[in-house]
């Protein structure tokens, strides 16, 4: 049987993400949602959808089904699968405070879980207000957006259009590859939203814009000595209370995806402290189709997306969000696994 969608909302505390919620049930009237709620004592759907309740799973009066994640989750998907009948498409409110990364974790990198779930998009709800804040003050904020396919500017009434252009590239900043919609008076772009699917935006080409620390822009070429690495431009003259930094790295060269896996999972049990997100596609010769990497927490996955095209260029782009980061240190890293002129990793 086909696996079931799977899409993750989430969102700092009083962003939206309930109101975002009731608003995609009442949207897709004919599709019978499955929904995960992970709150801790914040919110939870309003009270006029829920008709009645059966344990931890109670039924909306859509016909979707409600479950609170309170236990095991491995059991409750286990559960939801004996019902998969009764229901088309699981949505999973994680609670405001929440790394939507350990939520993601078992449907990316667990075999037994992708083949009956495929998580099609993470969405993160931000308020526009708040946002900015929100990033100096919490750690989870950053890492709801750095993990996001969709970001969702919401309560932009409160604040100008300067400033809103402004919020908007500070998050394309923290993650480049996320697209960003605005919503204006509880019109949340439901549409677009979902049809952005995970890979994607993966094949999106990420420009280094600017930022409280800058995007730093590696490509793949060898760097003369004596010459500086940073090539920051423009100018900006506010939100210098972050450290939050973006690497962007590209190399051209065919990457040895089974010595990349090893790199990667040593520097992720070691090495990986300040690192929030590393995501990126691969080109490797010993593929027909390009690498999908992300990092997951400290788990890693790699998997297979779309083939290239016979006119496509085909290179590696990885982009690397946290702090204090070292990119000398990340680019000597890849580089290690670059096929060299006799077919072996540059070890």
């Amino acid at each position: 049987m086909k696996a079931k969608e799977v899409t993750l909302l989430t969102g700092f505390l009083g962003s939206g993400k309930t109101t975002l919620l009731n608003a995609v049930i009442e949207h897709f009237k004919e599709t019978r949602f499955a929904i995960i709620e992970n709150e801790i004592g914040e919110e939870s759907i309003d009270a006029g959808l829920i008709v009645k309740g059966e344990d931890d799973i109670m039924e909306l009066n859509n016909g979707c089904l409600c479950c609170s994640l309170n236990d095991n989750l491995y059991d409750l998907l286990n559960s939801l699968w004996d019902r998969k009948d009764s229901w088309d498409h699981l949505i999973i409110e994680a609670t405001g405070i929440a790394d939507p990364a350990n939520i993601a974790h078992p449907f990316l990198t667990i075999d037994e879980v992708k083949r009956g779930y495929d998580l099609k998009r993470v969405i993160c709800i931000v308020d526009a207000e708040l946002i900015e804040d929100q990033l100096k003050d919490h750690e989870e904020a950053i890492r709801q957006i750095a993990f996001s396919d969709v970001i969702i500017l919401n309560k932009t009434a409160r604040v100008s259009d300067a400033y809103l252009k402004e919020i908007h590239g500070i998050l394309k900043t923290i993650n480049p590859f996320a697209e960003t919609l605005v919503a204006t008076d509880r019109d949340f772009q439901i549409r677009k939203m979902f049809a952005r699917e995970r890979y994607a935006n993966f094949y999106s080409n990420p420009k280094p814009v600017w930022s409280p620390k800058g995007m730093l822009n590696l490509t793949g070429s060898a760097i003369p000595a004596g010459k500086t690495l940073l090539a920051v431009s423009g100018q900006h003259n506010k939100h210098q209370h972050s450290d939050i930094e973006t690497i962007l790295v590209k190399y051209k060269e065919s990457m040895d995806a089974e010595q990349l896996e090893h790199r990667m999972m040593v520097f992720l049990i070691l090495q990986s402290a300040n690192v929030y997100r590393i995501k990126g596609v691969i080109y490797s010769r010993d593929f027909q189709s390009r690498l999908i990497l992300q990092t997951v927490g400290k788990s890693l996955s790699i998997t297979l997306g779309d083939l290239w095209m016979p006119d496509e260029t085909k290179e590696s782009k990885i982009v690397v969000i946290g702090k204090n980061l070292k990119i000398y240190g990340f680019d000597k890293m890849f580089r290690t696994c670059l096929h060299t002129a006799d077919g072996n990793a540059a070890y």
